[in-house]
């Protein structure tokens, strides 16, 4: 389980770094040099080298284009999704623990083992099904399952 979580955090982190490198390789290997940095106002006052040739920081951004803003917010969405399943799975594991469902042991051994991919499966097999038996049994049924 826990195991599981941190490779999908570890292959976010990788993810989102190559994202955001994506910039550098489409900059048409341009090497780009930072130097004599001001605090007050970071791009104005920057002097940077493209292929050994100064030019002001600012027209740099406009090198990049809209890599950057589309690499973070791809690395967000991402995030968010993740967030997702993360709770999807949790909400699935507690389904599986807390009602009367058939193979308890090996479904919660599934989820924990597989994480959300196990929480899809064990959503389709098995609560959608549980779901359709207590709208059939009537509200009295549904109130015992809880």
């Amino acid at each position: 389980m826990f195991n599981t979580r941190i490779k999908a955090v570890l292959f976010l982190l990788v993810f989102g770094l190559v994202l955001l490198t994506i910039p550098t390789v489409f900059a048409q290997g341009e090497d780009v040099v930072i130097s004599d940095v001001a605090e007050s106002n970071f791009l104005a006052e920057a002097q940077c080298e493209i292929n050994g040739q100064p030019v002001p920081c600012d027209q740099l951004t406009e090198s990049i284009g809209g890599f950057l803003g589309w690499g973070i917010a791809v690395v967000v969405v991402l995030f968010l999704v993740g967030i997702a399943a993360f709770i999807f799975w949790i909400v699935m594991l507690v389904h599986a623990a807390s009602h009367p469902v058939e193979n308890k042991a090996m479904w919660i051994i599934l989820m924990v083992f597989t994480g959300v991919i196990g929480s899809l499966i064990y959503y389709f097999v098995v609560k959608r099904k549980f779901a359709k038996q207590i709208a059939q049994q009537g509200p009295s049924a549904n109130q015992n399952a809880k």
